[in-house]
């Protein structure tokens, strides 16, 4: 009878040495829905095009002016924002096309998109 329990009692004491199972990952959060961009009408893309036209060629017309069109300006040259049609304060940045709140921004200052991770991504307010 000893020569039994001694076998049983070891396999009792191996098994209790086992390492439990791994637990279930807990499941993670559900992800925050994704805000939609705002999708242009033909004829808001197409003001939209117009505007950048006509600020380019207003930004030459100036530049010529001043007489800064016959060699390289010391300072960087950045893009102007083009405006959302339909929301004054808004404009568009240039470089990701997101949607930029500029209320209370003078014409021609020079601003950075917050959400632009990028900190060479400047452009001026239309």
């Amino acid at each position: 009878m000893k020569t039994l329990i001694l076998p049983l009692a070891a396999v009792a004491l191996m098994g209790a040495c086992a390492p439990y199972p791994p637990h279930p990952a807990p499941p993670s959060p559900p992800l925050a829905p994704v805000p939609e961009q705002p999708t242009l009408t033909d004829e808001e893309q197409r003001q939209l095009d117009e505007n950048r036209e006509r600020i380019e060629r207003e930004n030459r017309e100036r530049d010529l002016a001043n007489g800064n069109a016959s060699g390289p300006s010391t300072k960087p040259k950045y893009p102007t924002a083009a405006a959302v049609p339909g929301k004054p304060g808004f404009v568009f940045n240039p470089y990701t096309h997101n949607i930029v709140d500029v209320k209370g921004i003078g014409s021609g200052k020079l601003v950075r998109d917050p959400e632009d991770n990028d900190p060479t991504h400047k452009f001026r307010v239309p």
